[in-house]
């Protein structure tokens, strides 16, 4: 730290310190009373500096896992859905059939992609399907990879992960590259656990899964 950024205080502190390393001839400068009361609350104020940027970079470190510890699957595991859960998450997705969309299931992949559909600029992914999980828009596939976006901002978009997405075309492709755009339906992004379990959204607010089959079975239900 140079001079000029000193406090003052600290800076009377460090020439009493070079008077006293190394005094005029035939003088001896002893720190007195006040010297050494300033000096200790000086280094009082840097230990209480040290410890408070510790705790802050701790509390830091803990923050940022408990925010986004949803998009890593480190949070519990969600209970099981109630049936009337069950059943309101399966009509909301025959409400989107009946609007042209498709359920499919697959991973999405890490990263975005700008899309112009020369009207609207936004972000889009990937998303690696691997099979559907009822019957919907013919023209939205049952496996291999598209493109899906929303005009939205990019913060809305679903972290990379494994889901039940509700996939609809694109009335315009991709201006630039002519490949098809899908649109998704952003409310019904439901995240598919390893263990082959869709979570779903509650009534209450709450979280409850089930197993991807039997939410297949509650959708495709006369």
């Amino acid at each position: 730290m140079t001079d000029q950024r000193l406090p003052k205080e600290e800076e009377q502190v460090r020439r009493l310190l070079a008077a006293a390393a190394e005094p005029s001839p035939g003088q001896v400068a002893t720190p007195g009373a006040a010297f050494t009361a300033r000096a200790r609350r000086g280094l009082l104020r840097r230990r209480l500096a040290v410890a408070t940027a510790a705790v802050a970079a701790v509390a830091a470190a803990v923050t940022v896992p408990t925010v986004f510890g949803g998009f890593g699957g480190h949070d519990e595991p969600a209970p099981t859905a109630s049936a009337d859960c069950l059943q309101t998450a399966a009509q909301k997705v025959r409400d989107r059939q009946e609007q042209g969309y498709r359920p499919v299931y697959g991973t999405l992949r890490a990263g975005r992609i700008d899309v112009d559909d020369g009207i609207t600029h936004s972000s889009a992914f990937r998303f690696d399907i691997d099979g559907a999980l009822a019957d919907g828009s013919t023209s939205v596939p049952t496996s291999g990879s598209v493109t899906v976006w929303y005009p939205t901002a990019e913060v809305q978009l679903p972290p990379p992960g494994r889901y039940v997405l509700l996939l609809d075309p694109a009335e315009r492709p991709d201006s630039r590259k002519g490949d098809d755009l899908f649109h998704f339906a952003p409310e019904q992004a439901l995240p598919l656990g390893d263990d082959g379990r869709v979570v779903l959204t509650c009534a209450d607010g709450g979280k409850g899964a089930v197993e991807r089959e039997r939410l297949r079975a509650a959708v495709t239900e006369p």
